[in-house]
């Protein structure tokens, strides 16, 4: 359990809180690129950290990201023109281009140079794996764009599926590197489930963590149903500050593993971005992922990407459905971790769980970065900003090895597992 000051310090995002400006040291995903496809098209919006934001695309196809409030008087850029090379103010005809220069002022007069010294907040963009993201903390500290495996993969074989959570980052990252709720929540849904029923139907398994230079990594151990004198079965679980997750592959190689990245919205609100990556080079249908994820943005989701099911409607919970055979009668993977995370309320009261050998990595998860909010805090360089991470060589794996093997060799390529 968390005492109440130690659950603010990792849940509070907003204004001047010191895990909010942490993660504006970590590039961000910030929209979909598709959600600002077209050149001079309607700009985003866009709310993260509590702060208020616009993303659009200009005349030529480049992608800025700058603060929603016009530097002249405040008025929303989000209700602005998109047209020939930058975004134009509707309350007074202001535009600005995405560096945020000022490229026009038309109710001031020329010969005073006030449009030269006036600039609008931009931040730093990189369009990658169907995203816009960005740079939002102090341009001298700038990283590296964190170059993961799949950031390079063709455009065919990346498919995202964004939705929110009316909860805090927090407790949605937890979900995601809980290896013990999938035998439960999603209980027939996960869609590699018969595959791993087949090779254990172990419901405790045993957890075994270690840390890395750009969070942690854990296993979680089963005893498989077959030679389990012999064997273990282990699902590796990545995760990497500030907020991403990468479960194992599906067992099937012509289906897409994926990553999880959880940006906070504000204390009380998150956003997912669930990468979807190909194995082996099989193309991603994007669309055809969200119909079956139940993640279909006017469909499943309202306008502003949260689930049609609300507290109120208990998450379109199914009774009948349940008794017919489904376990928690939510239909969609994404639907079910939805209704277990808001549950808890907007932030969980960590002071009143009880925890067990099945959360380690939910207590290792709060520890790393607890520890680097403290490094942060020092003046250091958090986890995972180390310019000697290699992003490249993170991945997650799951088979069965010898039982006196190292989980560790799983994650080594070309490793045949025991089948």
């Amino acid at each position: 359990m968390l005492t109440q000051a130690e659950n603010e310090a990792l849940t509070w995002v907003e204004g001047d809180a010191p895990m909010g400006q942490l993660f504006r040291r970590y590039w961000l995903p910030m929209v979909l690129s598709e959600e600002i496809a077209e050149p001079d098209g309607a700009p985003a919006a866009i709310r993260v950290l509590g702060q208020e934001l616009v993303a659009f695309r200009d005349t030529t196809g480049r992608v800025g990201v700058l603060d929603a409030a016009c530097p002249h008087r405040l008025s929303s850029l989000v209700l602005g023109r998109n047209e020939e090379g930058g975004i134009r103010c509707i309350y007074h005809g202001w535009k600005f281009d995405v560096t945020g220069k000022c490229m026009e002022m038309p109710t001031e007069p020329d010969d005073r140079g006030f449009k030269d010294r006036l600039k609008a907040n931009a931040y730093p963009t990189h369009e990658a794996a169907g995203m816009v993201w960005a740079y939002l903390g102090p341009r001298e500290q700038q990283p590296a764009f964190p170059a993961l495996p799949w950031i390079s993969f063709p455009g065919n074989q990346v498919g995202v599926a964004k939705s929110g959570y009316h909860s805090n980052y927090l407790q949605a990252v937890e979900g995601a590197i809980d290896s013990a709720h999938s035998w439960y929540l999603h209980s027939g849904s996960s869609r590699d489930w018969e595959k791993r029923f087949a090779i254990s139907r172990d419901q405790s398994p045993r957890l075994d963590a270690e840390d890395t230079a750009y969070g942690f990594r854990y296993a979680a151990l089963r005893i498989p149903n077959v030679d389990p004198e012999t064997t273990k079965y282990a699902r590796i679980t990545v995760f990497n500050l500030p907020s991403m997750s990468t479960i194992p592959p599906p067992l099937n190689p012509d289906m897409p593993t994926h990553t999880s990245i959880f940006v906070p919205m504000d204390n009380e609100n998150t956003m997912l971005f669930d990468v979807y990556h190909s194995q082996n080079g099989t193309p991603v249908d994007a669309l055809e992922l969200r119909r079956r994820l139940k993640v279909e943005p006017g469909v499943d989701l309202d306008e502003d990407w949260f689930f049609n099911g609300d507290r109120k409607k208990r998450w379109n919970q199914d009774r009948t459905a349940m008794k017919n055979g489904s376990y928690t009668g939510i239909a969609g993977f994404q639907n079910q971790d939805t209704a277990a995370v808001e549950s808890m309320g907007a932030i969980s009261n960590r002071s009143l769980e009880h925890l067990g050998q099945s959360d380690v990595a939910i207590i290792r998860m709060r520890r790393r970065m607890a520890d680097a909010l403290k490094m942060y805090l020092a003046g250091e360089t958090p986890l995972g900003l180390d310019p000697a991470v290699d992003y490249g060589q993170i991945r997650s794996a799951q088979g069965v090895i010898p039982k006196d093997a190292p989980w560790q060799q799983l994650l080594e390529r070309g490793v045949k597992t025991v089948t």
